[in-house]
């Protein structure tokens, strides 16, 4: 697989077609006791399936300090991750990564990830949170094994009339300089 640039605006008709969605059979369900929190995972009668609006990658891309994707021999994306820089906090955020359905299993969602760390690394941050959701139980996996720390939810982040009730959103960072 080859990484490349995200060309802004020539790649914006396929970061429109991108199929990011996700299908999951459990999810992770928050319990709050007091000021502890805690995210139990429960399995599910009927599988949740997740899609995202097309504007949302599009302006992932556009607006990021960081993009690269991995493009198929056909010319269509693989995959692609953004990272949007914090300046007043030495951090960055992981504003996106996301592999196709047809191209997940083969390590480019690790290749994607280990660009976007490298580039925070050069970028001299401290380090690199991520904001995903409580049903993307598969990306949740994903980031532990790379690394990732779990730090909190925001119950409230979702809008009730856009997201399903399941959706909260868990947030996760990565140190990079303990400093």
């Amino acid at each position: 697989m080859t990484l490349r640039p995200i060309h802004w605006p020539d790649d914006a008709p396929r970061l429109q077609a991108f199929d990011a969605s996700y299908s999951t059979s459990t999810i992770f369900v928050p319990e709050v006791v007091g000021m502890t929190v805690a995210l139990r995972e429960t399995g599910l009668a009927v599988p949740f399936h997740k899609t995202y609006a097309p504007e949302t990658l599009v302006e992932a891309a556009a607006t990021a300090a960081f993009a690269v994707t991995s493009e198929a021999a056909s010319g269509a994306l693989e995959g692609f991750a953004t990272v949007q820089l914090q300046r007043w906090n030495r951090s960055a955020e992981l504003s996106a990564l996301f592999v196709a359905p047809g191209s997940r299993g083969r390590g480019l969602g690790r290749a994607l990830l280990t660009a976007a760390l490298d580039f925070a690394h050069r970028e001299r941050v401290r380090c690199v949170t991520l904001e995903t959701q409580t049903s993307n139980v598969p990306a949740i996996r994903f980031y532990q094994r790379m690394g990732f720390r779990f730090c909190g939810i925001h119950t409230a982040l979702y809008d009730p009339a856009a997201a399903a009730p399941e959706e909260v959103a868990v947030f996760f960072t990565y140190a990079l300089d303990p400093a």
